[in-house]
């Protein structure tokens, strides 16, 4: 007997089966994926089908869905189909509904509230509300935002969880949701069972995270199937189906079988095997490696096409595409540590997107808070800014940072030949190429660091600075954005190990680690391409809103090292010493969110919000606010308007390795009228940008100084400093930046 004949005998043996119990999950099994959760309505002949073999003898059939009751009820009034709502809470058997006992859902209100207003600040972002449970769903936040969300959704939820351990964070198909932590399907195998009978064998399909329950509840003779979307991720499940159009064939094939006519399958279940490792053949020969994947923003190009614009993915899109590249990174999804599904099992883009093929794989729930919101933004982010009071030092963040990397190598080996090129980047990963010597890997290995590196006496606070440093020297080629952070880690080097440093070049090991400075750039034609009027309306009514007062621009992500408060009381600092500016100016502060899970960032926003609110009492009038405060992004189209209404371009880190926001607002100004770059002498883009109004963000007088000369420029020196820093710019971009690295990684083997 082939292979088909024997699943085809075995189905049929399974669909003939007395007591037989059928479990079907609702979203993305019964029902395709709809653009919200209230348009993911079962079709009238799904429902006929349902009710239909609920009635057959022998058979008992239940509805296992996260939908509350209600909604549950309406399609499904008879009590011939038995109903599991919310996961699990709630249950209907013959006709009644009951409710698992323990249940308190009063604290979800409040949590309930703030995932509202997370949704209110990211478009498409959906907070649904349910007896015992409440979800928030982000299939419609643009993919490109999705991340920035879900560090907000984790941060908000896993506090409410830590203060409320009853209750859990449970990850469905682009919904995240927070339930009792005694709620989950896998009850509903054992109810089922209970109505069907102890000999029953019982079928259950379910398409997401949720439906593994079940899967894992169910006996050695019951079956599991796993519905796909063009995934590939690990389940429990042992059988596959593709789309609900599959499981409504399945179903119909069953119904048959069991009304004594055995018809021929349409389609049945396919085993689910396991993802092999790649060939050699048909690995790829260029893998980039980072913590988060890129963030892929579409316009319609001349072909009527899509293509990515803006950011890192426009820099490495040529390169990945000409070599057969392939970016790896964390799917933005977490699993809990003993869930049967793996972390670290990759999952491939099925689709290309602009030409970069992506590849995935989960952090476990430790992962996500001990190497992320941990070693690498509690202790490394601060330790690398020279914040060294912020720093948190522990053992346990360490071991998640070593076992992370063991992650990704694990992932990478699947993904790249034994001789491919790999470029991993940010301090996220700066253990990377020890993992993957370790494994044999053979071919050229680089590392980007995108934020500073410390000097010898910030860096050596690290316990761990010295294995740091020695695994760090496994890539061939290490790039940094100044000369100064390159020397910063050739000093550490020579201190801390017995490494030979010479003209940028550190022998250890018997290996050679070339160590260079590579100031990324930016495509800045883009921030000179004419805007639609519809990108441009919000900032003309802005515009309008300052009647005749020069705008002064902050454009930052919301962070510490940003210099946000320092910036606005040096503001408020001009309005004091130079009164002759108020009414003449006024600031705009664009802060992006950003990492709202950790604590010391909502302390940020509440300094921020509290000087503003202070120097606009004390100096506003009815006609003029002195500060606008907008804690909100801009896309790219809007925020060239934005630079290029800006009389100054506020850019004042406290300690930045680059800052594109000093040569974004270059770009985008009109050469026959710029504006000022007022720059702090501690960005890195300070080096190459000397044409810019240096400024001390740690002296507020001073830089109030600074912003007034910026302010009172003539219009000859304004022009002469921007067409120098304009050359700047233009010299080294975004995408020879890349082919730089790229080169120059290849030279070094």
């Amino acid at each position: 007997m082939n292979d088909h004949a024997a699943t085809t005998q075995h189905w049929i043996n399974v669909a003939r089966h007395t007591p037989l119990g059928l479990l079907c999950d609702l979203d993305g099994t019964l029902v395709p994926f709809a653009s919200s959760p209230e348009e993911a309505r079962p079709a009238a002949e799904v429902i006929a089908l349902i009710e239909e073999l609920a009635s057959l003898p022998g058979v008992t059939l239940a509805v296992v869905s996260g939908r509350p009751k209600d909604w549950l009820e309406q399609f499904f009034p008879t009590s011939n189909v038995l109903l599991v709502a919310e996961h699990g809470a709630q249950r209907r058997g013959a006709g009644a509904w009951e409710q698992m006992s323990g249940l308190d859902a009063e604290p979800l209100e409040a949590l309930g509230l703030e995932l509202d207003r997370l949704a209110a600040a990211h478009a498409g972002a959906l907070v649904e509300r349910k007896a015992t449970t409440v979800a928030i769903h982000y299939r419609n936040v643009p993919r490109g935002h999705r991340g920035a969300l879900l560090v907000e959704i984790y941060g908000t939820v896993d506090r409410f969880c830590e203060t409320h351990p009853s209750f859990e964070r449970l990850e469905g198909r682009l919904v995240v949701e927070v339930r009792p932590s005694i709620v989950n399907k896998g009850s509903a195998v054992s109810w089922v069972r209970a109505r069907a009978g102890a000999d029953a064998r019982i079928v259950a399909f379910g398409d997401d995270l949720t439906d593994e329950h079940m899967f894992v509840a169910l006996g050695g003779t019951d079956e599991a199937v796993v519905v796909r979307y063009g995934d590939a991720r690990p389940t429990a499940a042992r059988w596959e189906l593709e789309g609900s159009d599959e499981v409504h064939a399945v179903l119909h094939w069953l119904l048959g079988v069991r009304q004594e006519h055995t018809p021929p399958p349409a389609v049945l279940p396919r085993e689910v095997h396991p993802q092999a490792p790649s060939s050699g053949d048909a690995a790829h020969d260029l893998v980039v490696i980072s913590n988060r994947l890129p963030e892929l923003r579409h316009v319609d190009g001349e072909d009527g096409r899509k293509k990515n614009v803006g950011g890192l993915v426009s820099a490495l899109e040529p390169a990945l595409r000409s070599r057969g590249g392939m970016w790896l990174g964390w799917s933005g999804r977490t699993v809990p540590d003993a869930q049967p599904r793996s972390a670290g099992t990759i999952e491939e883009d099925p689709a290309e997107a602009g030409g970069v093929q992506l590849a995935s794989f989960d952090y476990k729930e430790s992962w996500y808070r001990s190497y992320y919101g941990g070693f690498c933004n509690s202790t490394l982010w601060p330790l690398f800014h020279s914040f060294p009071s912020r720093v948190q030092i522990k053992d346990a963040d360490w071991q998640a940072y070593v076992d992370v990397h063991e992650a990704f190598a694990d992932a990478t080996t699947k993904l790249a030949g034994p001789r491919a090129m790999l470029w991993a980047h940010d301090y996220h990963l700066l253990l990377f190429a020890r993992a993957m010597r370790r494994r044999g890997h053979a071919g050229p290995i680089g590392h980007f660091l995108h934020i500073p590196f410390p000097s010898l006496d910030i860096f050596s606070m690290l316990p761990w600075a010295a294995d740091m440093i020695d695994a760090m020297l496994d890539y061939d080629l290490l790039g940094f954005h100044t000369p100064g952070h390159v020397a910063n880690f050739l000093a550490c080097a020579s201190a801390l190990l017995p490494a030979k440093v010479a003209d940028e070049v550190v022998q250890h090991r018997g290996r050679s680690c070339h160590v260079s400075a590579m100031p990324i750039g930016i495509l800045p034609d883009t921030f000179q391409e004419p805007p639609e009027a519809s990108a441009i309306e919000e900032v003309l009514g802005l515009m309008r809103s300052l009647g005749d007062a020069a705008l002064v621009l902050g454009v930052d992500r919301l962070d510490y090292t940003k210099g946000i408060p320092e910036r606005l009381n040096a503001f408020g600092r001009l309005l004091e010493r130079k009164p002759e500016w108020r009414r003449r100016v006024s600031l705009v502060q664009v802060s992006v969110p950003s990492r709202a899970d950790v604590p010391l960032y909502a302390e940020q926003r509440a300094m921020i919000e509290s000087i503003v609110g202070r120097i606009n009492g004390e100096f506003g009038e009815a006609s003029w606010v002195p500060i606008r405060y907008l804690y909100r992004s801009y896309p790219q189209a809007q925020l060239a308007q934005l630079y290029r209404a800006a009389r100054v371009g506020y850019v004042t880190p406290l300690r930045d390795g680059m800052n594109l926001v000093a040569k974004e607002y270059v770009a985008a100004q009109d050469p026959e009228n710029p504006g000022v770059l007022l720059l702090s002498q501690f960005a890195g883009a300070a080096v190459e940008m000397r044409d810019a109004v240096l400024t001390n963000p740690y002296h507020a007088d001073g830089m109030a100084r600074d912003l007034d000369r910026a302010l009172r420029m003539p219009y000859e020196e304004r022009k002469a400093r921007h067409v120098r820093l304009l050359a700047t710019v233009q010299r080294s971009n975004a995408v020879t930046w890349a082919e730089g690295f790229l080169d120059a990684l290849a030279a070094c083997r």
